[in-house]
C-alpha cells in the first residue's frame, strides 16, 4: 500500500519532526535576527562615529582652508572609501571625489544616508567602470560663505555584510525546515509500515481468521504495548466466540442423529393402518421434524462456511454463465409464483470464487425475492462494472426490507417483521445469515440499498477476485 502525505502526516513522529523544525527555524529566525540588528546598529555608530570625527577636521576652518583640507584627506585615503567634497551654493562642484550633490538630502549638519556608487566588498580600486549601486552616509554642513561641505563614507561594503547575513538568516532557516520535513519523513516511515501491517491483520481478522495476532516487535514501543493489548483482547474474543460456536455447531450436530431417528419412526408409524385424526397428526409430526431438521442443516452448513472448509473449490468462473443457470432453475417457480424474473446486463472478466457456493447464495436471494414479491411483482437481476468493479443488483418490487433491520437482518434467526407479516410461508431467519457466511469467505461486499418499492440487494466482487479475460 502506497504511503501518501496525508498518511505520513497522521503518525506523531512525523509531527512532532515538523513542530521541532519549525520550532528552531523560529528560534534561528529570532537568533539570526537579533544580531542582523545588533550588527546593523553597531556598523552605522561606528560609520557615524568616524564621519564626525572626520568632519571634526574641517572646524573653523575658511572655504579656502576647507578646499586645502579637502585635497589632502584625498590624498591620505588610501582605500578610497572615504567621501570628501565642497560645493558652491548652487550646488556645482568645487573639489573633491562627489561629481554632484545628492538629491533631496537636507543640509542641516546632521548624518543622512544616500545611495552612492561605491566600492563592492571584493575589489579596493577607485574606478568608477568597477564600482556598484550602493549607500554612503556623511555629513552635510553650509560654510561662512554659503558653499556646502560633504564629508562622508561609502556604507556599501557594510551593506553587503548586512546582506550576506540575511542571505544567512533565510538560508539557515529554510535549511533547519527542510531538514525537519525530511526527518520527519524518514522518522515516520518505520511506524507508518508497522501501521500498515496492524491494518492488514485487522482486515484479516475482520473477515473471520480469528486466530491471527497483531504484530509484535522486539523494541517494545508504545504500538508494541498497544498490539499486545489488543491482542490480550482478541484472544479472550476468540476464546468466547468459540464457546459460543462450539455449543451451537455441538447441538445442531447432536440433535440432528436423535431428530432423523424420530422421523424414521413417524414416518414407519405413518404407513401403519390409522384412523384420518392419527394419519393428520402423524403429517403434522413430520413436517414440524422436517423444519427442526432444515433449520440444524442451516446452522451447520454456516459453520462449515465460516470454517473455511470449502476454499478449495475457489476457481475463475464466469458471472453470467452461473445467473444464467439460476434463471433458468427459478423460471418456473416465478412463472408459478406469477413474478416477472429477468435478467440484464453482462460482465468481461471472471470472478475467483466457488461456483457451487456462489450458486448458493444468489440462488437464496433471488428465492427470496420471489417468495416475498407479491403477484404481478417483478424481479430484476442487473450485472455491471461501474469503474471497473464488478456488482450484482437485485431488485424487486416485493415488501421490502426496514431501514431499521439492514444492520441486523443478516443475523441469525432474525426473521424481517414485513416478511413475518407476508402472506408467503415464513422462513427460519437462516437463508441470509448462509448468504452473508459466503460472501465473507469470498471478501464479496453486500448491502442493502434504498428501493422505491421492495428490496435492492447489491453484491459487490472484490477487486483481488477479478480476472480480465483475454
Amino acid at each position: 500500500m502506497k504511503a501518501t502525505l496525508l498518511d505520513h502526516w497522521r503518525i506523531s513522529i512525523f509531527r512532532l519532526a515538523i513542530l521541532y523544525g519549525l520550532v528552531f527555524t523560529i528560534g534561528n529566525i529570532a537568533l539570526m535576527g537579533l544580531i542582523y540588528w545588533q550588527t546593523s546598529s553597531y556598523l552605522v555608530h561606528r560609520i557615524d562615529d568616524s564621519i564626525m570625527t572626520m568632519s571634526g577636521n574641517f572646524t573653523n576652518l575658511t572655504p579656502e582652508q576647507a578646499k586645502q583640507q579637502v585635497h589632502e584627506a584625498l590624498q591620505f585615503d588610501l582605500r578610497k572609501s572615504n567621501l570628501y567634497a565642497l560645493f558652491s551654493s548652487d550646488g556645482s562642484v568645487i573639489t573633491g571625489n562627489m561629481q554632484s550633490l545628492p538629491e533631496h538630502v537636507p543640509i542641516d549638519g546632521a548624518i543622512h544616508q544616500f545611495p552612492h556608487l561605491g566600492i563592492p566588498p571584493y575589489l579596493s580600486s577607485s574606478n568608477q567602470s568597477q564600482r556598484i549601486d550602493g549607500l554612503a552616509r556623511a555629513r552635510f554642513q553650509r560654510l561662512s560663505n554659503g558653499s556646502i561641505l560633504v564629508v562622508g563614507r561609502d556604507f556599501t561594503q557594510l551593506a553587503e555584510i548586512k546582506g550576506i547575513i540575511l542571505r544567512a538568516l533565510i538560508g539557515s532557516g529554510s535549511a533547519i525546515l527542510i531538514i525537519g520535513l525530511l526527518s520527519g519523513f524518514a522518522f515516520s516511515i518505520r511506524p507508518l509500515r508497522r501501521i500498515n501491517a496492524i491494518r492488514a491483520t485487522s482486515t484479516k481478522i475482520m473477515q473471520g481468521e480469528l486466530s491471527l495476532r497483531m504484530p509484535v516487535s522486539s523494541r517494545q514501543d508504545e504500538l508494541d504495548m498497544l498490539s499486545g493489548i489488543v491482542n490480550l483482547m482478541l484472544e479472550e474474543i476468540e476464546r468466547l466466540l468459540n464457546e459460543v460456536k462450539s455449543v451451537t455447531d455441538t447441538v445442531a450436530h447432536d440433535l440432528r442423529t436423535p431428530l432423523t431417528r424420530l422421523r424414521l419412526t413417524l414416518y414407519r408409524a405413518q404407513q401403519l393402518p390409522s384412523n384420518d385424526a392419527q394419519h393428520q397428526l402423524l403429517d403434522s409430526a413430520l413436517t414440524e421434524t422436517d423444519s427442526l431438521l432444515r433449520r440444524f442443516r442451516a446452522l451447520l452448513r454456516i459453520s462449515e462456511i465460516e470454517n473455511r472448509q470449502r476454499k478449495s473449490g475457489f476457481k475463475q468462473i464466469n458471472l453470467p454463465e452461473i445467473l444464467t443457470q439460476i434463471l433458468e432453475l427459478f423460471e418456473p417457480l416465478a412463472e408459478e409464483a406469477q413474478v416477472a424474473l429477468t435478467f440484464e446486463g453482462n460482465c468481461s472478466r471472471t470472478i475467483y470464487a466457488d461456483p457451487d457456493l456462489l450458486l448458493e447464495a444468489l440462488s437464496n436471494l433471488i428465492d427470496n425475492a420471489i417468495k416475498f414479491t407479491d403477484i404481478g411483482g417483478s424481479v430484476h437481476i442487473l450485472i455491471s462494472e461501474p469503474n471497473g468493479v464488478v456488482q450484482i443488483d437485485i431488485t424487486d418490487t416485493g415488501c421490502g426490507i426496514p431501514p431499521a433491520e439492514r444492520a441486523t437482518v443478516l443475523l441469525r434467526f432474525h426473521r424481517s417483521m414485513s416478511s413475518q407479516n407476508h402472506q408467503q410461508k415464513e422462513g427460519f431467519g437462516l437463508g441470509l445469515s448462509i448468504v452473508a457466511a459466503i460472501l465473507r469467505l469470498h471478501n464479496f461486499g453486500l448491502e442493502f440499498k434504498d428501493n422505491a418499492v421492495g428490496t435492492h440487494v447489491r453484491i459487490t466482487c472484490a477487486n483481488d477476485s477479478v480476472q480480465n479475460n483475454g
